[in-house]
């Protein structure tokens, strides 16, 4: 018990922020990864997921052809396409890498979610809301940003949440490309040493427990931050004036 201990302690900072010389890695990498990629990812989400509910065909056909093809795709071999095709060289003369194609992967994986999560959320807000509205003279955008967003989001915020922790715990799939994150790092650490045999169950209970602690504490976060940003962004729709609504 000693010894597993003290293996642990002692690879623990490599595992939380990566090895000497390759920083940022490990557990701090996974978490830049994921957040660099969660807002580029909602951001194509939220347009993605708008084009499916759009009335014109030419815009909702194409948004959801893209997000039936990239769900329908395992995350393992979207990633390998991605770096097969786009990572591995160079794009209009600048150098890719295993890092940029993870992002690329995580990024389009996200927005596809995302998107069904949006468009969900936009089917949850009642027709009669929008209705009214439009029968006020009330212009098509100024519903989506008064009406829409604020009952979509209220509706989504479980499931953004939800999809969030999954792009984090599923980023450990870059572990193929070589990418120093935490699951790679932790790899790293027992491959170093053939004696290292015995540490494999231990290391691997505290790969995930870190993944553990940190996507609780987003749970809580959001659970926390959330409910009274959400109502007072939701004021218009629980005590609607008319006045805003008619411009």
């Amino acid at each position: 018990m000693g010894e597993q201990l003290e293996f642990l302690v002692g690879i623990l900072p490599d595992l939380l922020v990566g090895f000497p010389g390759r920083r940022p890695g490990g557990l701090l990498l996974s978490i830049l990864l994921t957040l660099a990629s969660l807002a580029v990812g909602t951001t194509l989400g939220v347009v993605l997921g708008f084009g499916q509910e759009s009335r014109l065909w030419a815009i909702r056909a194409p948004s959801r052809s893209i997000v039936q093809v990239v769900r329908g795709v395992p995350l393992l071999v979207l990633l390998v396409l991605i770096h097969t095709f786009v990572g591995a060289g160079r794009i209009g003369g600048v150098s890719t890498s295993a890092l940029q194609s993870a992002f690329l992967t995580l990024t389009i994986y996200s927005a596809a979610y995302q998107a069904d999560v949006v468009a969900a959320g936009i089917r949850s807000v009642p027709t009669t809301w929008i209705d009214h509205a439009l029968l006020l003279g009330t212009r098509r955008l100024h519903i989506n940003r008064t009406i829409v967003a604020p009952k979509a989001l209220r509706t989504m915020r479980p499931a953004l949440l939800t999809q969030a922790i999954t792009v984090f715990k599923d980023s450990s799939v870059v572990v193929v490309l070589g990418v120093a994150d935490l699951t790679t790092n932790a790899r790293i650490a027992l491959a170093a040493d053939v004696d290292n045999t015995p540490f494999w169950v231990g290391t691997y209970l505290l790969v995930g427990g870190l993944y553990f602690m940190v996507a609780r504490t987003a749970a809580l976060l959001v659970e926390r931050l959330g409910d009274d940003e959400l109502n007072n962004f939701g004021t218009v729709i629980n005590s609607p004036d008319q006045s805003t609504v008619g411009h």
